[in-house]
């Protein structure tokens, strides 16, 4: 019982490591993305690119891959935009080890 409340704990926080900052309920706005910030974005042809952004201008996101690779996306294509949120991701990390550690199973 404990190992399937770790392991659902496990998930929990792997998928709160990012927080979406553009959806189709949030349309992309010319202050939704913050220059010099990775993100993972996927376009409306369901490609997804993990980018560093690194300028904005009325038309295009300009950024540059991990592997050092520049890319150009039309802000018309994307469909969503997920930031890494590091310190939530950290809070809940603490929170899922005290929880395991006070709360007895």
């Amino acid at each position: 019982m404990k190992n399937i409340f770790a392991f659902v704990l496990f998930l929990i926080m792997l998928t709160s490591c990012q927080t979406r900052v553009v959806s189709m309920q949030k349309p992309l706005k010319n202050n939704s993305l913050e220059l010099y910030q990775k993100y993972t974005v996927q376009t409306n042809d369901a490609k997804v690119i993990k980018l560093e952004v690194l300028k904005l201008d009325d038309e295009n996101i300009y950024g540059k891959l991990k592997s050092g690779e520049d890319v150009i996306i039309k802000k018309s294509d994307v469909r969503e935009a997920k930031k890494l949120d590091l310190f939530s991701s950290i809070a809940l990390a603490v929170a899922a080890i005290v929880a395991v550690i006070i709360v007895p199973i």
